[in-house]
């Protein structure tokens, strides 16, 4: 998994690296790389699987990541011709895409039980999808939407209040539509309103349709994997795929809790190297040894 590291102080001009941790399925790290700031993340992909296949010696390998770093494109150009199997996870539209009227994955899968395994041969040749249902994440989904929603319309009511104003109004349907645009945008919210902007006038309303749409697949994720069931069940997969928090764990433990790896006081490539090297290996002695070496590096 990669990581980028730069100035969260608004200091948008320090140069900035990308480093990529491999760790074992049990969270403990085994290597990492730095890459140059301007690396996109799935792009770290390919060094990786080379580094376990040829440096390791691994001859079967099961790669667990996120959905923005096991791509299609990876998939296909990385992973496959490499004889590599993956673990991962659908993003929504794909999700949408198998919950149409006629898609294979139809809700009543849930009628009795949180968890299913299906196939999309069409869509997803070679590979088992297993549907997961989270009621808790379901329950916080649908309370986040409602307030977004609900704090879209308190801003919109604003711009109202603008435009309705008797001194100084917003005038003219070029700036209430620049001041509704900035709401829906910061928002995120404009796929569920319907905006009618006119000369000194503002009305909308909820597209009730688009939110039940989203709404009837809260909480339901997929996951996505080439291993055969026979080396892996639905069960499994699924809890190899939760087990990418404790990587996210490691990053944390490493970026802020116990060894700071930021602000790096280096300026040679050899030397920011061995400083995220060392961090790494602090990580691994222990949180005491980690706070006394995180800034050994030469």
């Amino acid at each position: 998994m990669p990581s980028c590291e730069h100035s969260r102080d608004h200091r948008r001009d320090r140069p900035q690296i990308v480093y990529a941790l491999l760790c074992t399925r049990e969270g403990l790290p085994i290597a990492v790389e730095v890459f140059d700031g301007n690396t996109a993340d799935p792009k770290t992909l390919s060094s990786q699987v080379e580094k376990i296949k040829d440096r390791f010696g691994i001859s079967r390998m099961v790669l667990v990541g996120d959905r923005g770093m096991i791509t299609a494109a990876r998939i296909r150009d990385d992973l496959k011709p490499a004889g590599v199997d993956w673990i991962t996870c659908l993003r929504a539209p794909a999700i949408q895409a198998l919950a149409a009227e006629n898609g294979p994955l139809q809700l009543s899968l849930f009628d009795d039980r949180d968890l299913a395994e299906m196939s999309a041969p069409d869509l997803f040749p070679g590979e088992r999808l297993i549907v997961c249902r989270n009621r808790d994440l379901a329950a916080e989904r649908a309370r986040k939407r409602e307030d977004l929603l609900a704090a879209t319309e308190h801003e919109l009511a604003r711009v109202q209040a603008q435009v309705q104003r008797k001194h100084s109004p917003l005038r003219g349907a070029a700036q209430i539509g620049m001041a509704v645009g900035a709401v829906l945008d910061r928002k995120k919210m404009a796929k569920h309103f319907d905006v009618e902007v006119a000369d000194g006038d503002l009305s909308w309303q909820r597209r009730i349709g688009r939110i039940e749409e989203e709404a009837r697949l809260d909480g339901i994720y997929v996951i996505r994997t080439s291993m055969p069931a026979g080396h892996l069940d639905a069960a499994e997969a699924v809890q190899a795929y939760k087990d990418l928090s404790r990587v996210e764990r490691r990053f944390r433990s490493i970026k802020t809790i116990d060894l700071e790896i930021r602000p790096i006081r280096h300026w040679t490539a050899q030397h920011v190297r061995a400083h995220v090297f060392l961090c790494m290996l602090a990580y691994c002695c222990g949180p005491d040894q980690a706070r006394h070496a995180a800034h050994a590096a030469p």
